[in-house]
């Protein structure tokens, strides 16, 4: 992979990571707030459908996209860069596969299937869904930051090879 496609690739995956992370920023700040206020059977249903509804669109194929591709771009960049494009492109891997794509895998998609097997106007459903506000909402705070230090690092790492290889090229 040449310098120039290592640089389109890191702002793609900025450009992405930014995209993916402002959705969960809008479920954290006030998406979950809303569904939360609403009654408990009403804020259920919604949330039913809007897990249903995601799993078939660009947002989940580029949510899980990047965890390859980031490993892909880590590794590239640690076989052939070196100092801070390296690290940027190491980190952003390390960052996004445990802080984003495994937090979603074993954090929020199992919360996701229990309320989906639930009675949305069910007492159980009820209960489950203050424990399921509370600690859906924490746990999308960790993708959403998450998203926010990839995009930073492959910015940097994008901004600094552009830098070199303008140099480099007289």
């Amino acid at each position: 992979m040449t310098n120039d496609c290592v640089i389109l690739a890191s702002f793609g995956l900025a450009l992405w990571s930014a995209v993916i992370g402002g959705v969960f920023s809008a479920f954290s700040e006030f998406i979950m707030s809303g569904l939360k206020r609403a009654a408990p059977a009403s804020g259920i249903e919604a949330m039913q459908h809007i897990n249903k509804t995601v799993l078939n669109t660009s947002f989940v194929l580029g949510l899980m996209a990047i965890a390859p591709l980031s490993i892909a771009m880590a590794y590239h960049g640690w076989m052939t860069q070196q100092g801070p494009v390296r690290t940027g492109l190491v980190t952003a891997a390390a960052v996004y596969v445990p802080a984003v794509f495994l937090m979603t895998l074993f954090g929020n998609v199992p919360m996701n299937n229990r309320l989906a097997s639930l009675d949305h106007s069910s007492e159980e459903a009820a209960a489950y869904w203050k424990f399921y506000g509370r600690r859906w909402t924490r746990l999308n705070h960790v993708r959403t930051i998450g998203c926010v230090l990839i995009s930073v690092s492959y910015l940097v790492s994008g901004s600094i090879l552009i830098a070199t290889v303008s140099e480099a090229r007289g």
